[in-house]
């Protein structure tokens, strides 16, 4: 995955032309973020106490620069949900499913959490609002963010969504934007009973003539019968 990781990364950023290792910089901040959590300048300085390969001409602008990149929105903005444009780490999740896709013979069932991310300083003006805080900041701006899993527990995508979304009102555009990003046909998702209520599921089985379907989390096993 790390190197599949690299190559979809390493492909984009070939036709931006930076002046620096745009993927290198990707990853020491997610590395970072994995093993410390933090913000951008303060990957930089923990980078000083590591030796981590081909980061070491990295400054801080460049972080700044390769994580804002990830977050552009596109041109292109065909299968965007209503909340959240498609940007460009949109791309990097499909190139990552893509290479992998042979991998498992289909997907079957997701599964889907939530949680809230706040934050300090300017900055979030399209997704920082006030909402049901489960950092337990409701003092603070924040922005919703979602996680979506294959079966095997690999990630697919994560989501963004303005701080005051409530969870309920979040799972069919998942499903839309799972289907349209990643193909899939039949499709149960797994997730806390916060997510999912009647009229999602109502929902899902007009629109999709039972091609999708949902569950809480305590009825995996029932959901994913066949």
């Amino acid at each position: 995955m790390r190197s599949a990781a690299r190559a979809v990364l390493q492909e984009l950023a070939a036709g931006r032309q930076f002046e620096f290792a745009a993927e290198r910089a990707v990853f020491l901040t997610v590395l970072h973020r994995l093993f410390v959590s933090g913000s951008d300048r303060a990957a930089e300085k923990w980078r000083a106490d590591y030796r981590i390969e081909g980061t070491e001409a990295l400054q801080l602008h460049h972080l700044y620069r390769a994580m804002a990149w990830l977050g552009e929105p596109l041109a292109d903005q065909a299968g965007a949900s209503e909340l959240t444009p498609r940007c460009r780490k949109d791309l990097v999740e499909e190139g990552l499913f893509a290479r992998r896709r042979d991998l498992f013979a289909e997907l079957n069932v997701v599964f889907m959490d939530t949680t809230s991310l706040s934050f300090e300083g300017r900055g979030g003006e399209e997704l920082g609002r006030r909402g049901h805080s489960k950092d337990y900041r409701p003092d603070l701006h924040q922005m919703i963010v979602g996680l979506v899993m294959d079966q095997d527990g690999r990630p697919l995508c994560c989501e963004l969504w303005p701080g005051n979304t409530a969870d309920v009102t979040t799972l069919l555009p998942v499903v839309d934007r799972l289907r349209a990003r990643f193909s899939v046909g039949r499709i149960c998702v797994v997730a806390d009973r916060g997510m999912i209520s009647a009229q999602s599921i109502a929902a899902l089985e007009d629109a999709s003539s039972n091609t999708s379907s949902a569950c809480a989390s305590a009825a995996v096993p029932k959901c994913a019968a066949p």
